[in-house]
């Protein structure tokens, strides 16, 4: 059982390598185990492509050869590859917009980036077969790590901080092609930018993470009565759009200044 949970540990935290080695080590040393098999499929399933999904397939076939009857490894291996239950917004896998949208809701309603998380889980439990809520939590515990205060202010204020991004990337390219400064100066432009591809990873892995769960089998009413409801993601409005019309316009000035610059140099 530690074995078994020391590989849930790491699957959950989205170190799906590690935790298939720990279930590997594990059937190894100690035997067959139908909750091993489980995590070992579902960590292979949660790495998607073709080569992971035979082996996932290969490894639950080969514990429901032992165990036939077991509820938790049939669990994990209709969750892995079965089609999703529907969200509670009546579609499909919740996208990185709703995704957004619900951390920038429920950090603005708990405040604390761990309570809200914390909270987040408890409706998971509270609606497991849900994959909005799952996705949120799971987002909400990546975004409530240490060092991912930008991340988190991307989140928060996306408007404000993404197009602070923007001209800070403007900016030095424009203070480089003006003020004739070396080019490779021009690098500190992508301080700014960089945030953007990092928090697309955050939220990419909290995505494959909570659709690659076992859902739990029974609901556990969740404690936090103040826990906002999603409701549908709004269309962009025209502050955003004009904003971020203004931000393209910018960015595109600043393009065509710096490549104006390079032969000058």
């Amino acid at each position: 059982m530690a074995a078994c949970a020391d590989a849930e540990a790491l699957l959950r935290a989205g170190r799906t390598s590690e935790a298939r080695k720990a279930a590997r080590a594990a059937l190894y040393t100690d035997g067959p185990d139908p909750c091993l098999y489980a995590v070992l499929g579902r960590a292979h399933a949660a790495e998607g492509g073709p080569e992971h999904a035979d082996r996932a397939e290969a490894v639950f076939r080969e514990g429901l050869d032992t165990f036939p009857d077991d509820p938790v490894l049939l669990a994990a291996y209709a969750a892995s590859f079965s089609p999703r239950p529907a969200s509670n917004q009546g579609g499909s896998e919740p996208s990185a917009r709703v995704q957004r949208h619900d951390a920038r809701l429920v950090l603005a309603v708990v405040g604390h980036p761990a309570g809200a998380a914390q909270q987040a889980w408890a409706q998971t439990q509270a609606h497991p077969a849900d994959d909005r809520v799952a996705v949120l939590a799971e987002t909400l515990t990546a975004l409530a790590r240490p060092g991912r205060a930008p991340l988190r202010l991307l989140v928060r204020a996306p408007l404000t901080a993404g197009s602070a991004c923007w001209v800070w990337f403007a900016g030095w390219l424009l203070a480089v092609a003006a003020l004739h400064l070396p080019v490779g100066v021009a690098v500190a432009a992508l301080l700014g930018p960089v945030l953007f591809p990092l928090l697309y990873g955050v939220l990419r892995g909290a995505r494959r993470r909570a659709l690659g769960r076992t859902p739990a089998a029974l609901a556990v009413p969740s404690p936090y009565d103040a826990f906002p409801t999603l409701p549908q993601v709004p269309p962009y409005t025209t502050r955003e759009k004009a904003t971020a019309a203004v931000v393209l316009g910018l960015v595109a000035l600043a393009l065509v200044s710096f490549v104006s610059y390079l032969p000058r140099r």
